[in-house]
């Protein structure tokens, strides 16, 4: 090394002199001065010190960071400018002491230092101003110390790295300005814009994931409305009806009106159900059922006709009778009575007729809701018995005597 070191290197950091003033630096001294230097630098300029790793080509990583924004792509970034310096050649070796092409191939090495030839070929080849930064005892310590400029002049955001004891750089960058893909030749390429529409679509999908979200627990709060609203109008409905039954109820309490003696002019209809409900008691109850043969009432008339009065199971089998309301039932007794030319004929009808109401029940007429039942029992039979004694009358009126000779 020492007889390359006679041939003459091109890289001031590469020498021994300087890695042993570097060791002979104190500690703390470094460790003041390199926090003065990034306190400098953020306060004045508001750039932002970024540490890189340590091994040879931290150069190639600070421009690495800037431009593709990783420090691991440093290995490209080197490769490239190794190759613009070949192709260069004519004019970067006029910079160079040894050979250039031994220079090119050392540098082409992953631990190999950088320095300004190449500082000043990626200026040219990103197209994009080179500056670096060294803290110093001067007001210069916010300024750059040196500029590499490239081949045209632009408004691209140039490239800043920082010097640390003469052996290290590191990436300044400015936070308020995107600068990643610069100098890349990228047609109608906007620093930044990946970001903010990388931005813009995260906030679009938080937007519709918040908007999506908020329509859930809105159908949500909708369904339960919905099952609270229909609960209530059912419950209501309920209500309405119990009360609407309560108030039909109370309405025919009130026309039926308190416990009233009934009038004998009572409705037919009314009657008529009773009597069919009493029909049915006919056989199972009834006061007034007896034998015929223990009749106490016109015995010696059975036994004039020869007729044997109808048993209870015959009186079942009989036609209903007509219901004492009917219009017209007396006419049409008397009628049938005066049309008779027979006896038999004659008086079956009113025999029939007394024998079916001697053993109906009072309820057959209607009677046995009425309070004065046994008053209106007792006119019946009275009116009955005048009516079959007019009846006998009207035929021994009739019948001449029987001719004694």
């Amino acid at each position: 090394e020492r007889e390359e070191v006679g041939a003459g290197y091109n890289s001031e950091d590469e020498y021994e002199a300087a890695a042993a003033r570097i060791e002979a630096m104190d500690p703390a001294t470094v460790e003041q001065q390199e926090h003065w230097f990034e306190k400098a630098l953020r306060d004045k300029k508001g750039f932002i010190i970024k540490q890189m790793k340590e091994d040879g080509a931290c150069l190639f990583r600070a421009v690495a960071d800037q431009v593709y924004g990783d420090q691991d792509m440093h290995e490209v970034v080197r490769k490239h400018c190794m190759d613009y310096l070949m192709k260069n050649a004519d004019y970067f070796s006029n910079y160079v002491t040894e050979d250039f092409t031994t220079y090119i191939n050392r540098k082409r090495k992953n631990n190999c230092h950088g320095n300004h030839i190449e500082m000043q070929a990626m200026a040219e080849m990103y197209n994009r101003p080179v500056e670096v930064y060294q803290y110093s005892t001067g007001t210069s310590a916010v300024e750059p110390i040196n500029t590499f400029h490239g081949i045209h002049q632009n408004e691209d955001e140039p490239i800043r790295v920082s010097y640390h004891r003469n052996i290290h750089y590191n990436s300044v960058v400015n936070p308020n300005k995107a600068t990643i893909g610069v100098g890349l030749g990228l047609p109608s390429f906007k620093p930044g814009f990946a970001e903010q529409s990388l931005m813009k679509n995260a906030i679009k999908t938080s937007e519709e994931s918040w908007i999506e979200q908020q329509m859930l627990e809105d159908k949500k709060r909708a369904t339960d409305w919905e099952a609270t609203n229909e609960a209530i109008e059912e419950q209501v409905a309920r209500e309405s009806y119990l009360q609407w039954l309560r108030d039909q109820e109370k309405q025919a309490r009130q026309v039926r009106g308190p416990s009233q003696p009934r009038k004998a002019s009572a409705t037919c209809s009314s009657a008529t159900a009773a009597a069919s409900s009493g029909l049915e008691e006919w056989t199972s109850r009834s006061p007034r059922q007896r034998s015929s043969a223990s009749s106490p009432e016109h015995p010696e008339l059975h036994a004039e006709l020869g007729i044997k009065p109808p048993s209870p199971g015959t009186v079942l089998a009989l036609a209903k009778p007509p219901s004492p309301c009917a219009p017209g039932t007396s006419s049409q007794f008397s009628a049938g009575a005066d049309r008779a030319t027979s006896p038999l004929v004659s008086l079956y009808p009113a025999l029939e007729c007394r024998a079916l109401i001697q053993q109906m029940s009072p309820s057959a007429f209607g009677l046995n809701d009425w309070d004065d039942d046994e008053i209106l029992a007792s006119v019946l039979a009275v009116s009955q018995q005048e009516y079959l004694d007019s009846m006998k009358k009207n035929k021994v009126h009739r019948d001449p005597p029987p001719d004694k000779s």
